[in-house]
């Protein structure tokens, strides 16, 4: 009797088991957003693509999910795809300055200088975006556009209007760029005069040997 229990037990198990895993499905979208979300936090974009890839195959219009899956994309190298969901998410959400500065990221990486160039300008411009006129004076520098960049920190410090010493510092850098030591140490002093206790400030004057006093800095402006 005992050896036709287990003859019959055994397969029943395994059918309940095979039973409850179907009925589990797929995992809940929860689930299946912070293992995804996780990785892209830590820079594991290949595990971040299969997961963003799977949510928007279930549920997709997330546009934070679009965003995300472009960047993971574009890092492991499908910049053709990357491109799809990245302006994807950004025609969903144009006030994001995260999803414009992902756009520009992969504009860079497709070397799509004017379409980076516009899109920052436009947002500098038409949205008073001071992170957009800061990231294309950076993007200015990378891509040896002086002009590009020129343009970009001028931008940046018309918008701060004295108020912001971060345009200024930018501006020093664009000028070193070009190798403009007068305009390099204008634009120093004037960021002195907003911000003469910034360690980022005070390092910057010592490298140009100048002394940290009230007659240091230079009023603000263009």
């Amino acid at each position: 009797m005992s050896r036709t229990f287990s003859f019959i037990a055994f397969p029943s198990l395994a059918l309940v088991a095979i039973s409850l895993t179907a009925c589990a499905g797929p995992r809940p979208m929860t689930a299946a957003k912070q293992e995804a979300d996780r990785a892209f936090q830590y820079g594991q974009y290949d595990k971040a693509v299969v997961g963003y890839a799977e949510i928007l195959e279930r549920a997709p219009g997330d546009w934070q999910v679009e965003y995300r899956y472009g960047v993971s994309l574009a890092e492991v190298g499908n910049l053709a795809e990357a491109r799809t969901h990245v302006e994807t998410a950004y025609a969903a959400n144009p006030a994001s300055q995260e999803v414009a500065a992902g756009l520009a990221h992969v504009y860079f990486k497709l070397n799509e200088k004017q379409k980076l160039v516009q899109l920052l300008q436009q947002r500098g411009s038409n949205l008073n975006s001071l992170d957009s006129y800061m990231l294309l004076a950076d993007y200015g520098i990378k891509m040896n556009d002086p002009d590009t960049a020129t343009m970009a920190v001028n931008g940046a410090i018309l918008l701060a209007d004295g108020n912001n010493f971060q345009p200024y510092l930018m501006a020093v850098t664009v000028a070193e760029d070009v190798g403009d030591s007068k305009l390099a140490t204008r634009r120093l002093r004037q960021a002195y005069t907003i911000a003469p206790k910034s360690g980022a400030v005070r390092a910057k004057a010592a490298e140009y040997g100048l002394a940290l006093e009230p007659t240091t800095g230079l009023p603000p402006g263009q």
